[in-house]
C-alpha cells in the first residue's frame, strides 16, 4: 500500500509490466477527497468505482458516479474529482505511467487503512513538484474546497 495524499493505494498493473502501454491502481479515498483540477497531457484514463459515490468534474460537466458505474477521461481533458462519500476506485491509465506518480508522490505504509484528514502540505507539494516529471499538469484548485 501507499499512502498518496489523503489515499490509501494500490498499483495492481505497473506499467514496467505492460512496456507502459497499461497502469492500474486502487485508490480507496476518504469522504472528501478532491486533487486539483488537471490534465494527463499523453494518456487517457478510465475511472471505475467499486464502491461510494464521486462527482467526476470536467470544464463543462460535473458527472455523479456510483457503484459498478465508470467514465473515461480523455487525454488533454482537465478533470478532478470529489469522494462525496468514501468510496474505492480503479484508475486505469493508457499509455501507463500514473503508477509511477503515485509511488513519487506517495509514502509507502504498513496501514491498511483509508485516510481520515486531507492531504499535508508537504504531499500537496510534492504534487505539484512532481506533477510536470510525469506528463501532469496542474490547471486549477480542487473542485471543493478542504
Amino acid at each position: 500500500p501507499i499512502q498518496f495524499l489523503d489515499t490509501l493505494s494500490f498499483v495492481h498493473v505497473p506499467s514496467d509490466e505492460t512496456d507502459r502501454r497499461w497502469s492500474v491502481v486502487e485508490m480507496q479515498l476518504r469522504e472528501g477527497h478532491a486533487p486539483p483540477l488537471h490534465v494527463h497531457e499523453h494518456a487517457d484514463e478510465c475511472i471505475h468505482v467499486i464502491d461510494g459515490t464521486i462527482h467526476v468534474h470536467t470544464e463543462e460537466d460535473k458527472q455523479e458516479l456510483t457503484a459498478d458505474s465508470s467514465v473515461v477521461l480523455p487525454r488533454g481533458e482537465p478533470h478532478s474529482l470529489h469522494a462525496v462519500t468514501e468510496a474505492t476506485i480503479i484508475a486505469a491509465d493508457s499509455p501507463g505511467g500514473f503508477d509511477k506518480f503515485v509511488a513519487a508522490v506517495g509514502e509507502p505504509t504498513e496501514e491498511r487503512t483509508i485516510p481520515t484528514t486531507p492531504p499535508s502540505e508537504a504531499a500537496i507539494g510534492r504534487v505539484n513538484e512532481l506533477a510536470s516529471d510525469h506528463d501532469i499538469r496542474i490547471v486549477g484548485p480542487p473542485p471543493v474546497g478542504p
